[in-house]
């Protein structure tokens, strides 16, 4: 074990439930997922880790393993989430921390899927919202919530689309960076008035 934040890191998988008084350490699997690499997003990453580090060592628990994904939470194929399926399916913590639900998942089936995988191997699953807690028992609304996150999803998406449909019709560029030899004045793709212009008519010239 070492100490990171004062709170305990648990490194080896074979790890227990250890006892302090009437005290269980837990020992607990952070997911954290954030959407983009771009700076605020990990500025994002950086405030959730610390969250989760004040909250476990107020706790008294251990540090199984951060879980950590820049993905969208509509799709169940991210790598840090699968291997954090892995091992709940092996037991290998107590709990799965998260911000809030839309963090795992944002989509139903999954939801369900990570729940019925924690029910079946003695796993708790915590928010720090408040919004779900199955150590306390506070789980009537996670159907609520799973609903809520991939209808928010699902209704982003459609706006996107919509966005972008609107954009072409009027002859907009719908990037957000333009082509080489290429720059966007007021929505709208020019020629650049420079070397890149000439160099991309000599590559493709050459081809």
């Amino acid at each position: 074990m070492c100490l990171v934040n004062n709170v305990t890191k648990v490194n080896t998988a074979t790890s227990q439930i250890t006892q302090k008084g009437n005290d269980v350490r837990m020992r607990c699997a952070v997911y954290i997922r954030v959407s983009t690499d771009k700076d605020e997003q990990k500025a994002s990453l950086k405030y959730q880790k610390e969250l989760f580090y004040r909250y476990i060592e107020e706790k008294g628990w251990d540090i199984y393993e951060f879980y950590v994904d820049v993905q969208t939470g509509t799709t169940g194929k991210r790598k840090n989430l699968q291997k954090m399926i892995e091992e709940a399916q092996a037991k290998k913590f107590d709990i799965i921390l998260a911000k809030e639900l839309s963090r795992l998942a944002r989509n139903g089936e999954l939801s369900y899927k990570i729940k019925n995988i924690c029910e079946n191997q003695g796993i708790h699953i915590i928010t720090l919202d408040n919004a779900i807690n199955t150590l306390t028992g506070n789980t009537n609304m996670f159907g609520l919530y799973a609903w809520m996150y991939e209808q928010e999803s699902q209704n982003t998406s459609n706006r996107v689309k919509e966005t972008l449909r609107t954009r072409a019709k009027k002859g907009l560029f719908k990037g957000s960076n333009p082509p080489y030899g290429y720059e966007v004045r007021e929505g709208t793709l020019y020629v650049r008035d420079d070397i890149t212009s000439s160099i991309v008519k000599r590559i493709f010239e050459s081809t």
